[in-house]
């Protein structure tokens, strides 16, 4: 796979595991030219420092962004409702979000249940069925899902300029058609997301892809000679992304257990360059699919 081992920072980037299989596809072409820009690190950096800010979104952002499942519901309810009103699916029902993603029932109810009393989920009565409910997703829902991908496409522009951020910030409505069209083609390829192992192992827990971002972050901005300031302590990252300092021990130790990181009064002594690897190619993957979707 010589075409996917291309010049970065000044070595040659081995390619993610995973991801040879499917290097012919446009969104692996498109992460390639982007992962070998010698700006990348910069772009992922930028990418980290957005990421772990305080959200403005106070509640329930770390129930809904930080947790995989949570997110993952969210995230196709945006695409659900975009479909359905461009006449491109059904109705956007409970019945048809529980059928569709992978927490139980109970936790979809529950946290739709929660989404509508703070009215981030508008319900709707069909007026020809007055027993069908369709889920509206409120536009501030949709900006707080999309932290992430607006961030990777932000990041891609770093590398090859475009005004795409700028246009999808100042409608919602273009972020909602980026994210279902992501849903459609997510449905249909497996290949963004299961081949990053840690980054998946972190996204299963509440803030974790924000710790992971965190620890990203800061060990780009060391190699780059760049100034990091939220420490990577039990206590300013539990203050941050609103859990227990047990919880963010607990996280941590999916890299500090097997020795991928670590870690010395909230500062960064080593990454293995694997977790390295993973956290690139998974970035330049994320900023080719969204600024693919945002044209």
């Amino acid at each position: 796979m010589d075409q996917l081992r291309v010049p970065y920072s000044g070595n040659r980037l081995p390619v993610h595991p995973g991801i040879e299989k499917h290097c012919e596809h446009p969104v692996w072409q498109t992460a390639v030219r982007l992962i070998s820009n010698p700006a990348f690190d910069a772009a992922m950096l930028w990418y980290c420092r957005r990421m772990v800010e305080q959200s403005a979104f106070m509640w329930p952002a770390n129930k809904i962004f930080a947790q995989k499942v949570r997110y993952i519901t969210c995230y196709t309810l945006i695409g659900l409702s975009d479909l359905y009103e461009k006449q491109l699916g059904p109705a956007p029902t409970m019945t048809l979000l529980k059928s569709l993603v992978p927490g139980s029932a109970r936790q979809v109810s529950d946290l739709i249940a929660g989404l509508r009393a703070g009215g981030f989920v508008l319900a709707e009565q069909n007026a020809e069925d007055r027993r069908e409910m369709r889920l509206r997703p409120s536009p501030a829902l949709v900006m707080e899902i999309a932290r992430s991908p607006l961030a990777f496409v932000g990041a891609a522009a770093m590398l090859e300029p475009h005004q795409h951020l700028e246009a999808l910030i100042a409608d919602p409505q273009r972020v909602s058609g980026m994210i279902g069209q992501s849903m459609v083609s997510d449905q249909s390829i497996d290949m963004l997301f299961t081949p990053f192992e840690t980054v998946v192992d972190f996204t299963g827990r509440d803030s974790g892809y924000l710790m992971l971002c965190a620890l990203m972050g800061a060990h780009l901005a060391q190699v780059l000679g760049e100034s990091w300031t939220l420490p990577l302590t039990y206590d300013a990252m539990a203050q941050r992304f609103r859990v227990s300092r047990q919880h963010v021990g607990n996280v941590l130790s999916i890299v500090t257990a097997p020795d991928l990181v670590t870690l010395q009064g909230g500062r960064i002594l080593d990454v293995d360059p694997g977790l390295s690897t993973e956290f690139s190619w998974w970035g330049a993957g994320q900023m080719a699919h969204f600024t693919m979707l945002a044209r």
